[in-house]
């Protein structure tokens, strides 16, 4: 089972959200992936993962992107694990874009805007396996928009 998140704050707005998993069947796995980016807003962004079984795997991946001034995210991951044999792991990190990627897409002759725009644009790419063509345009006409309310 695998679940993905995009969040995107503006000024003014405060989302909490996460997933949570219990992996209670042996050899089971999971994967949740976590990108936030705020420009304003605040964002919690929480995750999981509970191994109740042998052989259970879990992953937790958030990564959260601070643009502008202001706002807040915090990264809140959870493991658990309740006997031998089980693999549960995580990674997060909340950060700015780093001045030497906008630099080094300029030098190549991108300005600015189109090289933040291009950095939030790779950030937020999650590719979601098995998900239906319409429902995965909609998904990229989604992340198209608020690339807009970023920039």
């Amino acid at each position: 089972m695998r679940y993905n998140s995009i969040l995107v704050a503006v000024k003014g707005t405060n989302i909490d959200v996460g997933s949570r998993v219990f992996l209670d069947a042996k050899n089971t796995r999971t994967e949740i992936v976590s990108r936030a980016i705020t420009t304003g807003g605040n964002i919690t962004a929480r995750g999981y993962i509970e191994g109740n079984a042998a052989d259970v795997k879990g992953h937790l991946e958030c990564r959260g992107l601070i643009l502008g001034e202001t706002g807040t995210i915090y990264a809140i991951p959870e493991l658990k694990g309740n006997l031998a044999g089980i693999d549960l792991s995580h990674e997060a990190a909340v950060g700015k874009i780093a001045e030497e990627e906008v630099e080094y897409l300029m030098a190549r002759g991108l300005t600015k805007e189109e090289a933040t725009a291009a950095i939030v644009r790779g950030f937020l790419r999650v590719d979601i396996e098995g998900l239906p063509p319409m429902l995965s345009e909609e998904l990229k006409k989604a992340v198209a928009a608020s690339e807009q309310d970023v920039m």
